[in-house]
């Protein structure tokens, strides 16, 4: 890993116990443990002799790859494999609950396929794509659950558990073929210090055409999603209806291109450090922070800085709920192009301190941010606030526009009222409302109807 690599990471992790980082909780709904699930015909099979693995080919994991050819499906038997499969080709690994969703019930090791080592579980190597790793256990690693950080692309990681090594998953995608990560647990993957604590860590290259999404997070040090990356830019990562649960930071952004961070749930015990709910920190151009619900917990809820790399770029922050925070939206820096706040439902941002108790909070360096049509109530010290000096509203360098707030520092940022329409409310639990984000352009019409406004469909392009 090298210098500037650590001495990233290392700053992320200052600025998450700084408080310009992290939150978030849900608890699995206890189910019975499900069998092993059977092995697809024509698999190569691992594990040892049993009435639930007839018939095994072969005792180790590495050993099935060595003589699999690409395309091959290889069967894990439940059981605890102490190796590091180090995987130079495109295969299946189906584990012992391959289909089965991570999230819930998966907690009796009898029926798991449990891969951990010293040095991590699996390893892509170099220019390897379209690897599927589905239903296992990867535990207990010095290293990460997964390394496929050589840039391939087309991985499909689903329904596994990851829990207790350094990261979860450490990955980069050149993005030829979509890469997939979808209903997997990440619990507490903190080992090896100021090198570990993210759920999943994308390093060392971009993040191209990659979903994150349908995950549990919990417990992380750091960050459940954490993009540092590289020149160029990500492009096409989305992140996307996961669950966060005290995870110091739900989203770290930096050097992406139209990243999505969207629809996430993040709730976080005010007893844990603080940590930015999401954070832009730098170098991403479009970036858009849609629908999440950032609940409780120290720290900023939403903040954009520009600590990493250049500054951000049109970035959109819309119909966010973010509640019980010490400050719920904070900007600083300067960023080219518009900073847009808008339909945010920003509520009790009660958190002591000169620099807390704010709901919305522009710091003395932002110009050209528009805070339009926000609903901001029940701060400790200030609804709305801006420090920057300019010919924008009440003397600032930026343009606040039909807010609602009782408190504001320059007068008229934002005004009593009853909630603009589109803005989700303090108990909101996913429907957006009337008027343009409600019953308008997304609530009834093409975003409208389903399962994020009364509607499926808020996941289209544009903005």
């Amino acid at each position: 890993m090298s210098a500037l690599l650590v001495h990233r990471k290392k700053a992320l992790a200052v600025l998450a116990t700084a408080g310009l980082l992290g939150v978030g909780v849900v608890t699995a709904t206890a189910a019975s443990a499900a069998p092993p699930v059977p092995a697809p015909a024509g698999a190569l099979i691992v594990g040892e002799d049993s009435s639930t693995c007839p018939d095994p080919a072969f005792a180790m994991i590495g050993d099935a790859v060595d003589a699999a050819a690409a395309g091959d499906t290889v069967y894990v038997c439940a059981g605890e494999y102490d190796e590091d499969v180090d995987v130079d080709k495109s295969l299946t690994f189906l584990g012992a609950q391959h289909g089965v969703d991570a999230r819930t019930g998966r907690t009796d090791d009898a029926v798991e396929s449990i891969v951990s080592s010293a040095s991590g579980a699996f390893t892509v190597a170099g220019g390897v794509d379209g690897v599927t790793i589905d239903g296992f256990t990867l535990r207990g690693s010095d290293g990460n659950g997964i390394d496929a950080f050589q840039r391939g692309a087309g991985h499909t990681i689903v329904n596994n558990v990851f829990a207790d090594n350094v990261n979860g998953i450490n990955f980069n995608s050149n993005g030829s073929e979509p890469t997939l990560i979808q209903r997997n647990l990440f619990d507490g993957n903190n080992r090896g210090g100021g090198e570990g604590g993210q759920g999943v860590f994308n390093t060392s290259g971009a993040a191209n055409d990659v979903l994150v999404s349908d995950n549990l997070f919990r417990n992380h040090g750091v960050a459940a999603f954490n993009t540092i990356g590289d020149n160029p830019r990500s492009t096409g990562l989305v992140f996307r209806d996961n669950e966060s649960v005290d995870d110091a930071t739900l989203a770290v952004v930096n050097q992406s291109s139209g990243v999505r961070i969207e629809f996430n749930r993040a709730t976080k015990s005010a007893a844990l450090p603080s940590g930015t709910g999401i954070l832009l920190g730098g170098n991403s151009d479009g970036p858009v922070v849609r629908g999440n619900k950032i609940i409780g917990g120290r720290g900023v809820g939403i903040g954009v800085i520009s600590a990493f790399g250049a500054p951000n770029t049109d970035v959109l922050v819309e119909a966010n709920l973010v509640t019980g925070r010490d400050v719920g939206i904070g900007v600083s820096g300067p960023h080219d192009d518009t900073v847009t706040i808008r339909f945010n439902g920003v509520f009790d941002s009660r958190g002591e301190g000169a620099a807390n108790g704010f709901g919305i909070r522009l710091l003395g360096d932002t110009d050209g941010v528009v805070v339009a049509k926000n609903a901001v109530l029940g701060s400790r010290q200030l609804d709305c606030s801006d420090a920057s000096t300019g010919g924008g509203t009440a003397g600032t360098a930026n343009m606040w526009l039909l807010n609602i707030g009782a408190s504001s520092d320059p007068t008229g940022l934002c005004l009593p009222g009853a909630l603009p329409p589109g803005v989700p409310g303090e108990d909101d639990d996913g429907g957006h409302g009337g008027g343009e984000h409600g019953g308008g352009e997304h609530g009834g019409g093409e975003h409208g109807g389903g399962e994020h406004g009364g509607g499926k469909d808020w996941h289209g392009p544009g903005k």
